[in-house]
Protein backbone atom coordinates (compact mmCIF):
# COMPACT_ATOMS: atom_id res chain seq x y z
CA UNK A 1 0.00 0.00 0.00
CA UNK A 2 2.91 2.30 1.03
CA UNK A 3 4.74 1.51 -2.12
CA UNK A 4 1.56 2.68 -4.74
CA UNK A 5 1.25 6.07 -2.60
CA UNK A 6 4.46 6.81 -3.07
CA UNK A 7 4.08 6.02 -6.79
CA UNK A 8 0.93 8.00 -6.94
CA UNK A 9 2.82 11.19 -5.27
CA UNK A 10 5.39 10.83 -7.79
CA UNK A 11 3.22 10.51 -11.02
CA UNK A 12 1.32 14.11 -9.70
CA UNK A 13 4.45 15.92 -8.78
CA UNK A 14 5.68 15.03 -12.22
CA UNK A 15 2.57 16.26 -13.57
CA UNK A 16 2.19 19.24 -11.68
CA UNK A 17 6.00 20.03 -12.59
CA UNK A 18 5.11 19.97 -15.98
CA UNK A 19 1.94 21.77 -16.18
CA UNK A 20 4.44 24.36 -14.69
CA UNK A 21 6.83 24.37 -17.09
CA UNK A 22 6.82 26.93 -20.15
CA UNK A 23 6.63 25.59 -23.40
CA UNK A 24 9.95 25.32 -24.70
CA UNK A 25 11.19 28.33 -27.41
CA UNK A 26 12.63 27.68 -30.63
CA UNK A 27 16.00 29.68 -30.47
CA UNK A 28 16.32 30.09 -34.40
CA UNK A 29 13.78 31.32 -36.36
CA UNK A 30 15.16 29.15 -39.49
CA UNK A 31 16.61 25.86 -40.12
CA UNK A 32 20.54 26.52 -40.34
CA UNK A 33 20.93 25.59 -43.67
CA UNK A 34 18.61 28.30 -44.93
CA UNK A 35 20.31 30.78 -42.35
CA UNK A 36 23.37 29.68 -43.99
CA UNK A 37 22.28 30.20 -47.29
CA UNK A 38 20.80 33.59 -46.11
CA UNK A 39 24.33 34.60 -44.90
CA UNK A 40 26.37 34.02 -48.08
CA UNK A 41 23.78 35.53 -50.20
CA UNK A 42 23.95 38.84 -48.15
CA UNK A 43 28.03 38.35 -48.39
CA UNK A 44 27.62 38.12 -52.22
CA UNK A 45 25.72 41.35 -52.40
CA UNK A 46 28.18 42.90 -50.37
CA UNK A 47 30.94 41.63 -52.84
CA UNK A 48 28.77 42.60 -56.30
CA UNK A 49 27.88 46.12 -54.45
CA UNK A 50 31.62 48.02 -55.57
CA UNK A 51 30.74 48.94 -58.97
CA UNK A 52 34.20 49.41 -59.54
CA UNK A 53 35.45 46.74 -57.62
CA UNK A 54 37.05 46.53 -54.21
CA UNK A 55 40.99 47.21 -53.09
CA UNK A 56 41.97 44.59 -51.39
CA UNK A 57 45.98 45.27 -49.81
CA UNK A 58 47.01 41.75 -49.64
CA UNK A 59 49.53 40.23 -47.33
CA UNK A 60 50.51 36.56 -48.76
CA UNK A 61 52.63 34.97 -46.02
CA UNK A 62 51.88 34.40 -42.85
CA UNK A 63 55.17 35.78 -41.83
CA UNK A 64 54.63 38.72 -43.85
CA UNK A 65 58.13 38.20 -45.20
CA UNK A 66 57.05 39.45 -48.68
CA UNK A 67 54.97 42.53 -48.25
CA UNK A 68 51.74 43.80 -49.05
CA UNK A 69 50.65 43.96 -52.34
CA UNK A 70 47.54 46.08 -54.04
CA UNK A 71 44.79 43.66 -55.31
CA UNK A 72 41.97 44.83 -57.43
CA UNK A 73 39.02 42.58 -57.84
CA UNK A 74 35.17 43.15 -59.18
CA UNK A 75 32.67 40.54 -58.47
CA UNK A 76 29.65 39.86 -60.56
CA UNK A 77 26.64 38.18 -59.79
CA UNK A 78 27.27 35.31 -62.30
CA UNK A 79 29.91 34.06 -60.19
CA UNK A 80 32.82 35.71 -62.39
CA UNK A 81 35.54 38.03 -60.91
CA UNK A 82 38.44 40.29 -62.33
CA UNK A 83 41.58 40.33 -60.99
CA UNK A 84 43.94 42.84 -61.59
CA UNK A 85 47.37 44.02 -59.57
CA UNK A 86 50.52 45.87 -59.29
CA UNK A 87 52.48 43.38 -59.44
CA UNK A 88 51.48 42.25 -63.32
CA UNK A 89 51.45 44.78 -65.91
CA UNK A 90 49.13 48.19 -65.13
CA UNK A 91 46.80 47.30 -67.67
CA UNK A 92 46.59 43.75 -67.33
CA UNK A 93 43.08 42.29 -66.05
CA UNK A 94 42.23 38.23 -65.75
CA UNK A 95 38.73 36.89 -65.42
CA UNK A 96 38.38 33.60 -63.47
CA UNK A 97 35.17 32.24 -61.40
CA UNK A 98 34.83 32.62 -57.53
CA UNK A 99 32.45 30.55 -55.50
CA UNK A 100 30.82 31.49 -51.78
CA UNK A 101 30.31 28.45 -49.63
CA UNK A 102 30.15 27.17 -45.66
CA UNK A 103 33.36 25.90 -44.06
CA UNK A 104 32.89 26.88 -40.91
CA UNK A 105 32.01 30.23 -41.42
CA UNK A 106 31.16 32.15 -44.86
CA UNK A 107 34.37 31.53 -46.82
CA UNK A 108 35.46 33.21 -50.19
CA UNK A 109 37.23 31.05 -52.95
CA UNK A 110 38.80 31.88 -56.23
CA UNK A 111 37.74 28.64 -57.21
CA UNK A 112 39.28 28.18 -60.93
CA UNK A 113 42.93 29.53 -61.66
CA UNK A 114 43.62 32.85 -62.08
CA UNK A 115 46.91 34.13 -62.96
CA UNK A 116 47.29 36.95 -61.23
CA UNK A 117 45.20 36.00 -57.98
CA UNK A 118 47.08 32.71 -57.34
CA UNK A 119 50.53 34.27 -58.09
CA UNK A 120 50.87 34.65 -54.42
CA UNK A 121 49.70 31.17 -53.81
CA UNK A 122 51.69 28.72 -56.66
CA UNK A 123 53.77 26.85 -54.60
CA UNK A 124 56.30 26.94 -57.88
CA UNK A 125 56.01 30.70 -57.53
CA UNK A 126 56.22 32.19 -61.40
CA UNK A 127 58.56 34.94 -60.54
CA UNK A 128 60.47 32.53 -58.42
CA UNK A 129 59.97 34.37 -55.13
CA UNK A 130 60.19 32.04 -52.62
CA UNK A 131 61.52 28.33 -52.00
CA UNK A 132 60.30 26.14 -54.36
CA UNK A 133 57.33 23.93 -53.63
CA UNK A 134 55.92 26.69 -51.10
CA UNK A 135 55.86 30.48 -53.16
CA UNK A 136 54.84 33.47 -51.26
CA UNK A 137 52.54 30.73 -49.36
CA UNK A 138 49.49 33.09 -50.30
CA UNK A 139 45.74 32.12 -49.96
CA UNK A 140 42.59 31.61 -52.30
CA UNK A 141 40.20 30.81 -50.04
CA UNK A 142 39.36 33.32 -47.19
CA UNK A 143 36.78 33.11 -44.10
CA UNK A 144 34.56 36.10 -44.07
CA UNK A 145 35.11 37.61 -40.99
CA UNK A 146 33.10 41.04 -42.00
CA UNK A 147 31.32 42.34 -44.73
CA UNK A 148 30.15 45.28 -45.09
CA UNK A 149 29.48 47.86 -48.33
CA UNK A 150 32.19 50.14 -46.71
CA UNK A 151 34.51 47.25 -45.81
CA UNK A 152 34.70 43.96 -45.92
CA UNK A 153 37.87 41.66 -43.56
CA UNK A 154 39.18 38.67 -45.12
CA UNK A 155 41.30 35.73 -43.21
CA UNK A 156 43.67 33.09 -44.92
CA UNK A 157 42.03 29.28 -44.68
CA UNK A 158 45.30 28.26 -44.77
CA UNK A 159 47.79 31.39 -42.95
CA UNK A 160 45.43 33.07 -41.08
CA UNK A 161 46.45 36.32 -42.57
CA UNK A 162 44.10 39.25 -42.25
CA UNK A 163 43.37 41.20 -45.37
CA UNK A 164 41.13 43.78 -45.50
CA UNK A 165 39.04 44.91 -48.92
CA UNK A 166 37.85 48.76 -49.36
CA UNK A 167 35.42 49.71 -52.17
CA UNK A 168 37.56 51.55 -55.28
CA UNK A 169 36.19 55.35 -56.29
CA UNK A 170 34.20 54.74 -59.23
CA UNK A 171 36.27 57.77 -60.33
CA UNK A 172 39.59 55.79 -60.34
CA UNK A 173 40.53 53.98 -63.80
CA UNK A 174 42.03 50.58 -62.38
CA UNK A 175 45.25 51.17 -64.85
CA UNK A 176 46.17 54.38 -63.66
CA UNK A 177 46.08 53.00 -60.26
CA UNK A 178 48.36 50.84 -60.75
CA UNK A 179 50.18 52.71 -62.14
CA UNK A 180 50.55 55.11 -59.52
CA UNK A 181 51.89 52.25 -57.51
CA UNK A 182 54.29 50.86 -59.95
CA UNK A 183 55.77 54.33 -60.49
CA UNK A 184 56.53 54.51 -56.96
CA UNK A 185 58.22 51.11 -56.42
CA UNK A 186 60.21 51.65 -59.48
CA UNK A 187 61.52 54.83 -57.52
CA UNK A 188 61.68 52.79 -54.02
CA UNK A 189 63.08 49.83 -55.93
CA UNK A 190 66.33 51.65 -56.15
CA UNK A 191 67.32 51.31 -52.46
CA UNK A 192 68.52 48.62 -50.75
CA UNK A 193 69.42 50.18 -47.85
CA UNK A 194 69.16 52.97 -45.41
CA UNK A 195 70.39 55.37 -42.71
CA UNK A 196 67.27 55.79 -40.08
CA UNK A 197 68.21 59.36 -38.13
CA UNK A 198 65.69 60.77 -35.18
CA UNK A 199 67.75 63.11 -33.29
CA UNK A 200 70.15 61.10 -31.46
CA UNK A 201 68.74 57.63 -32.51
CA UNK A 202 70.19 55.80 -35.32
CA UNK A 203 69.02 52.32 -36.91
CA UNK A 204 70.70 50.52 -39.51
CA UNK A 205 67.31 49.48 -42.39
CA UNK A 206 67.88 47.06 -44.58
CA UNK A 207 64.99 46.05 -47.64
CA UNK A 208 63.32 42.49 -49.11
CA UNK A 209 60.80 42.62 -51.19
CA UNK A 210 58.44 45.37 -49.24
CA UNK A 211 59.80 44.23 -46.03
CA UNK A 212 62.06 46.55 -44.05
CA UNK A 213 64.56 45.41 -40.82
CA UNK A 214 65.11 48.11 -38.70
CA UNK A 215 68.76 47.36 -36.59
CA UNK A 216 69.89 49.26 -33.90
CA UNK A 217 71.70 48.98 -30.54
CA UNK A 218 69.84 48.58 -27.17
CA UNK A 219 72.51 48.13 -24.26
CA UNK A 220 75.35 45.49 -24.94
CA UNK A 221 72.35 43.77 -27.70
CA UNK A 222 71.24 44.55 -31.50
CA UNK A 223 67.32 44.93 -31.52
CA UNK A 224 65.57 44.30 -35.62
CA UNK A 225 62.30 45.09 -35.69
CA UNK A 226 60.38 43.97 -38.92
CA UNK A 227 58.34 46.18 -40.88
CA UNK A 228 55.98 44.89 -43.76
CA UNK A 229 54.55 47.30 -46.21
CA UNK A 230 52.17 48.04 -49.07
CA UNK A 231 52.68 51.06 -51.47
CA UNK A 232 50.07 53.49 -51.36
CA UNK A 233 48.88 55.28 -55.28
CA UNK A 234 49.77 58.30 -53.32
CA UNK A 235 53.80 56.72 -53.58
CA UNK A 236 53.94 56.34 -50.22
CA UNK A 237 54.90 53.66 -47.95
CA UNK A 238 52.45 52.26 -45.66
CA UNK A 239 53.60 49.68 -43.04
CA UNK A 240 50.77 47.10 -42.02
CA UNK A 241 50.91 47.85 -38.30
CA UNK A 242 52.76 51.22 -36.83
CA UNK A 243 55.91 51.08 -36.22
CA UNK A 244 57.87 51.60 -32.75
CA UNK A 245 61.12 53.48 -32.92
CA UNK A 246 62.52 55.62 -30.22
CA UNK A 247 58.98 55.59 -28.57
CA UNK A 248 57.89 57.14 -31.98
CA UNK A 249 54.91 55.44 -33.82
CA UNK A 250 55.35 55.49 -37.37
CA UNK A 251 52.26 54.12 -39.99
CA UNK A 252 53.48 55.73 -43.53
CA UNK A 253 57.13 57.20 -44.73
CA UNK A 254 56.53 60.17 -47.70
CA UNK A 255 59.56 59.91 -50.50
CA UNK A 256 61.45 63.92 -51.06
CA UNK A 257 63.03 63.89 -53.80
CA UNK A 258 66.55 66.00 -53.57
CA UNK A 259 69.68 66.66 -55.80
CA UNK A 260 71.08 63.24 -54.76
CA UNK A 261 69.02 60.20 -54.04
CA UNK A 262 66.24 61.57 -51.88
CA UNK A 263 65.05 60.80 -48.49
CA UNK A 264 61.85 59.14 -46.82
CA UNK A 265 59.87 61.16 -43.70
CA UNK A 266 57.15 60.27 -41.54
CA UNK A 267 53.74 61.41 -42.67
CA UNK A 268 52.59 61.48 -39.15
CA UNK A 269 55.16 64.36 -37.75
CA UNK A 270 58.17 62.55 -36.45
CA UNK A 271 61.07 64.40 -36.89
CA UNK A 272 62.97 61.46 -38.21
CA UNK A 273 64.34 60.73 -41.96
CA UNK A 274 65.05 57.39 -43.56
CA UNK A 275 68.28 58.06 -45.96
CA UNK A 276 69.22 55.18 -48.92
CA UNK A 277 72.71 54.29 -48.45
CA UNK A 278 74.57 51.63 -51.05
CA UNK A 279 76.62 48.73 -49.36
CA UNK A 280 79.82 48.26 -51.74
CA UNK A 281 79.20 44.76 -51.82
CA UNK A 282 75.38 45.42 -53.20
CA UNK A 283 77.47 47.68 -56.00
CA UNK A 284 79.36 44.93 -56.81
CA UNK A 285 77.31 42.70 -56.93
CA UNK A 286 74.64 44.43 -58.97
CA UNK A 287 76.58 45.64 -61.84
CA UNK A 288 79.07 45.01 -64.37
CA UNK A 289 82.83 45.24 -63.20
CA UNK A 290 85.68 44.85 -65.85
CA UNK A 291 89.20 43.38 -65.29
CA UNK A 292 92.47 44.66 -65.81
CA UNK A 293 96.11 43.06 -65.30
CA UNK A 294 97.65 45.79 -64.25
CA UNK A 295 94.42 45.84 -61.57
CA UNK A 296 96.08 42.48 -59.93
CA UNK A 297 98.46 43.02 -56.69
CA UNK A 298 99.72 39.34 -55.96
CA UNK A 299 102.12 38.13 -58.33
CA UNK A 300 100.96 34.84 -58.25
CA UNK A 301 97.51 35.69 -59.51
CA UNK A 302 99.47 37.88 -62.02
CA UNK A 303 102.06 35.13 -63.68
CA UNK A 304 98.51 32.84 -64.16
CA UNK A 305 96.91 35.23 -65.87
CA UNK A 306 100.23 36.05 -68.18
CA UNK A 307 100.47 32.33 -68.57
CA UNK A 308 97.40 32.62 -70.11
CA UNK A 309 98.09 35.30 -72.22
CA UNK A 310 100.86 33.93 -73.68
CA UNK A 311 100.27 29.87 -73.72
CA UNK A 312 96.37 29.68 -74.33
CA UNK A 313 95.67 32.55 -76.04
CA UNK A 314 97.82 31.51 -79.09
CA UNK A 315 96.81 28.23 -78.91
CA UNK A 316 92.84 29.73 -79.38
CA UNK A 317 94.25 31.72 -82.14
CA UNK A 318 92.28 34.54 -80.10
CA UNK A 319 92.76 37.07 -77.71
CA UNK A 320 91.25 38.13 -74.93
CA UNK A 321 88.50 40.95 -76.23
CA UNK A 322 87.50 41.71 -72.27
CA UNK A 323 86.48 40.02 -68.66
CA UNK A 324 83.85 41.29 -66.01
CA UNK A 325 81.76 40.33 -63.37
CA UNK A 326 78.12 40.51 -64.27
CA UNK A 327 74.98 39.29 -62.15
CA UNK A 328 73.62 36.23 -62.86
CA UNK A 329 70.70 35.76 -60.41
CA UNK A 330 70.13 37.19 -56.68
CA UNK A 331 73.32 34.58 -55.35
CA UNK A 332 75.24 34.33 -58.34
CA UNK A 333 77.85 35.87 -60.58
CA UNK A 334 79.59 35.41 -63.71
CA UNK A 335 82.76 35.63 -64.73
CA UNK A 336 81.98 37.04 -68.48
CA UNK A 337 84.59 36.93 -70.99
CA UNK A 338 84.87 37.53 -75.08
CA UNK A 339 87.31 35.97 -77.04
CA UNK A 340 87.78 36.73 -80.51
CA UNK A 341 83.81 37.73 -80.78
CA UNK A 342 83.36 33.99 -78.45
CA UNK A 343 81.48 34.47 -75.19
CA UNK A 344 82.06 32.42 -72.38
CA UNK A 345 81.43 32.51 -69.01
CA UNK A 346 81.48 31.02 -65.34
CA UNK A 347 79.35 30.70 -62.54
CA UNK A 348 80.19 31.45 -58.79
CA UNK A 349 78.37 31.61 -55.64
CA UNK A 350 78.22 35.10 -53.72
CA UNK A 351 77.98 35.75 -50.14
CA UNK A 352 77.67 38.95 -48.67
CA UNK A 353 78.40 40.01 -45.33
CA UNK A 354 77.90 43.89 -43.48
CA UNK A 355 78.29 46.50 -46.35
CA UNK A 356 81.55 45.78 -47.36
CA UNK A 357 82.24 41.51 -47.25
CA UNK A 358 81.92 39.51 -49.85
CA UNK A 359 82.72 35.91 -51.12
CA UNK A 360 83.15 34.09 -53.98
CA UNK A 361 82.75 30.16 -54.44
CA UNK A 362 83.16 28.58 -58.13
CA UNK A 363 79.28 26.78 -58.89
CA UNK A 364 81.24 24.32 -61.25
CA UNK A 365 78.69 25.46 -63.79
CA UNK A 366 79.05 27.63 -66.92
CA UNK A 367 78.34 27.92 -70.61
CA UNK A 368 79.57 25.23 -73.04
CA UNK A 369 82.87 27.68 -73.90
CA UNK A 370 83.14 28.22 -70.40
CA UNK A 371 83.11 24.27 -69.44
CA UNK A 372 85.74 23.71 -72.17
CA UNK A 373 88.13 26.74 -71.66
CA UNK A 374 87.54 25.28 -67.86
CA UNK A 375 88.62 21.84 -68.58
CA UNK A 376 90.69 22.20 -71.59
CA UNK A 377 92.42 25.28 -71.17
CA UNK A 378 93.84 25.66 -67.42
CA UNK A 379 91.15 28.46 -67.49
CA UNK A 380 91.11 28.08 -63.79
CA UNK A 381 94.04 30.20 -63.72
CA UNK A 382 91.76 33.12 -64.62
CA UNK A 383 89.46 32.84 -61.62
CA UNK A 384 92.62 31.80 -59.42
CA UNK A 385 92.93 35.50 -57.57
CA UNK A 386 89.17 35.66 -56.44
CA UNK A 387 87.84 31.80 -56.43
CA UNK A 388 87.20 30.45 -52.89
CA UNK A 389 88.23 33.39 -51.16
CA UNK A 390 86.67 36.55 -49.15
CA UNK A 391 87.76 39.68 -49.65
CA UNK A 392 87.07 43.38 -48.24
CA UNK A 393 85.76 45.85 -50.50
CA UNK A 394 86.80 49.91 -50.95
CA UNK A 395 86.39 52.42 -53.41
CA UNK A 396 87.19 55.78 -55.09
CA UNK A 397 83.95 56.72 -53.95
CA UNK A 398 81.15 55.90 -51.36
CA UNK A 399 78.25 57.34 -53.57
CA UNK A 400 79.06 56.76 -57.19
CA UNK A 401 82.05 54.67 -57.76
CA UNK A 402 84.08 54.01 -60.61
CA UNK A 403 87.00 52.08 -59.23
CA UNK A 404 86.32 49.22 -56.20
CA UNK A 405 89.23 47.31 -55.00
CA UNK A 406 88.52 43.75 -53.60
CA UNK A 407 91.22 43.11 -50.85
CA UNK A 408 91.87 39.13 -50.00
CA UNK A 409 91.06 39.20 -46.23
CA UNK A 410 93.61 35.99 -46.01
CA UNK A 411 96.51 37.67 -47.99
CA UNK A 412 96.72 41.21 -48.45
CA UNK A 413 98.83 41.19 -51.20
CA UNK A 414 96.14 39.60 -53.06
CA UNK A 415 94.05 43.22 -54.54
CA UNK A 416 91.90 43.29 -57.76
CA UNK A 417 90.83 46.34 -58.87
CA UNK A 418 87.28 46.06 -60.81
CA UNK A 419 86.77 49.48 -63.36
CA UNK A 420 82.88 50.31 -64.03
CA UNK A 421 84.14 51.34 -67.04
CA UNK A 422 84.99 49.18 -70.10
CA UNK A 423 87.86 47.56 -70.27
CA UNK A 424 88.77 46.20 -73.50
CA UNK A 425 92.42 44.21 -74.28
CA UNK A 426 92.90 43.52 -70.55
CA UNK A 427 95.84 41.21 -70.52
CA UNK A 428 97.51 44.88 -72.20
CA UNK A 429 95.95 47.13 -69.59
Amino acid sequence: MKKIFNLLFISLAVALYSSCTPEEENLFNDSSANRIEATLKADKEVLTSAKNGWLMEYYPSANLTYGGYNILVSFAEDGTVQVASDIYDAGAKVASTYVLKQSAGPVLSFDTHNEIMHFFSDPHNPGGIGSDGKGMEGDFEFTIMEATKDKVILKGKKNLTKIIMTPLAETVAWKDFLQGVQDADEVFSQFIAYKYTEGDFKADVTVSYRNLAITYTEGDNDVTVEAPYIITTEGNIKFREPMVLNGKSIEELKYQPDEKYGTFSPTNGVNALFTPTFPLNYLLLNNDWYFAMSGLGDPQAIARWNAIKTQVMPALGVSLDYALFTPYDATTTAFYWSCGGTVGFLLFNNKTAGDNQVNFTFASRGNNFGVTLWNDYNWSYMVYPFNGKTFTLSADSDENPTVITMTDNSNSKNTIKLYKEEILGPFNK
